[in-house]
């Protein structure tokens, strides 16, 4: 496996190619050889037997202050100050940080994409509350997508209730959801009495609902106290 090296500074041009030096200390992993960037290369990367796979690698993904590091790191390599073992050591101590800083970074991004998603949530439902409550002309002509769904919230004191089941969609707010559109439609149509003895929802409520076909318009409302349905052809 090789990873190629690009730094700016001219000084260090094709210097960082990682080379063991002979007689330095065997690999802490006998099976193995390190890399500057925490893999284990096979044994046999390491001929000069330093512990360091002989391959180079790519800082260019670093910051800047990382990779102007490397470079004064590679450039007291070439002339004696550091060994090479030392030079590697102290390179992966680089990686290390870089890494541990794209992975805090990375949480932080999903952190705030997830903050993002509560915030379109948030937007989506106020949205629905309020075709509900000021436009339920929009909401009775079709249902919110082509796909089947199911959106429950509550909002500004009720509870919201959006479905469709490839079939039949239905909007409500109010509480305590007590029948389901076909429920309802099939109601209308051969069991008027049911609905007549008691509302289907829990405090106030007024919604409308769409057959399969697109046939009827069924309404159905309460004002707490009272409470009223009905059905006509489109």
């Amino acid at each position: 496996m090789r990873r190629s090296v690009f730094l700016s500074s001219a000084l260090v041009a094709g210097t960082l190619m990682f080379t063991g030096l002979s007689g330095t200390a065997q690999a802490e992993e006998e099976d193995g050889a390190k890399t500057v960037w925490g893999e284990v290369l096979p044994a046999e990367t390491d001929p000069d037997g330093d512990g360091w796979a002989n391959t180079d690698f790519d800082p260019t993904w670093m910051s800047q202050e990382s990779q102007d590091k490397i470079s004064e790191l590679a450039y007291k390599k070439d002339f004696g100050e550091l060994s090479q073992v030392e030079f590697n050591e102290a390179v992966a101590a680089l990686f290390q940080k870089e890494q541990q800083m794209q992975a805090e970074q990375s949480n932080m991004d999903g952190q705030e994409q997830d903050m993002d998603s509560s915030q379109n949530m948030d937007g989506m439902q106020e949205d629905l509350a309020n075709l509900a409550m000021h436009s339920p002309q929009t909401l009775n002509e079709a249902p919110l997508q082509e796909t089947p769904y199911h959106h429950n919230f509550n909002y500004d004191g009720y509870e919201f209730d959006f479905s469709y089941d490839g079939m039949y969609w239905e909007w409500v707010y109010g509480t305590n959801k007590n029948f389901t559109a076909y429920e309802l439609i099939d109601l209308a149509h051969n069991n008027p009495e049911q609905l007549n003895e008691t509302p289907v929802l829990n405090g106030t409520y007024d919604f409308h609902l769409t057959d399969q076909m697109g046939e009827y318009v069924y309404h159905f409302s309460s004002d707490g106290s009272e409470w009223t349905w009905s059905y006509e052809k489109k």
